[in-house]
């Protein structure tokens, strides 16, 4: 009688430990989706910030002289749009580094990120100042692929636009 009791309990204390697995389980799950929507958003205001140095009318100008001949800058106007590209380069890379966990409902945000990319390095001074900055070997190899690909076909991908 007893080792039958024992038994039942052995099973009892089983089946007590897979719940507990099950449960943490279940709880790290929504843990990583939870954390990684919080990465998302982070990249999201990263983005959102880099997008409101326009906000300021002289650096709007800056950028809009610079994307039209980077060469006709002085040498701190190319200082200056030359660091708003690598912020840009390094921010919108981001989204293009984790593209592969993008959650479902961001996808979209995806395709219009990487138009933002199109956007930022199509410009003739920006392509300008791509021939200077390159040479100096200050961006990841992935990011060097990722910019020569994109301003070899010139275009945007299919999909919405948005």
């Amino acid at each position: 009688m007893l080792a039958q009791l024992a038994a039942i309990a052995d099973l009892i204390a089983a089946a007590g430990v897979i719940a507990s697995l099950l449960f943490l389980a279940f709880e790290l799950r929504i843990q990583n989706r939870e954390t990684g929507l919080s990465n998302w958003r982070h990249l999201l205001e990263s983005l959102t910030n880099f997008k409101a140095t326009t906000n300021d009318l002289a650096m709007a100008d800056l950028i809009v002289r610079g994307n039209a001949d980077y060469t006709s800058l002085t040498p701190a106007e190319k200082l200056s749009y030359g660091h708003y590209l690598e912020q840009g380069i390094h921010i919108i890379g981001n989204f293009e580094k984790h593209s592969g966990t993008v959650p479902s409902q961001m996808r979209d945000l995806q395709l219009a990120v990487h138009n933002l990319f199109l956007d930022l390095l199509s410009p003739p001074g920006a392509r300008q100042w791509w021939a200077e900055a390159k040479p100096r070997g200050r961006f990841m190899p992935n990011t060097v692929r990722t910019i020569e690909k994109m301003q070899e076909e010139g275009r945007r991908p299919l999909g919405p636009h948005l």
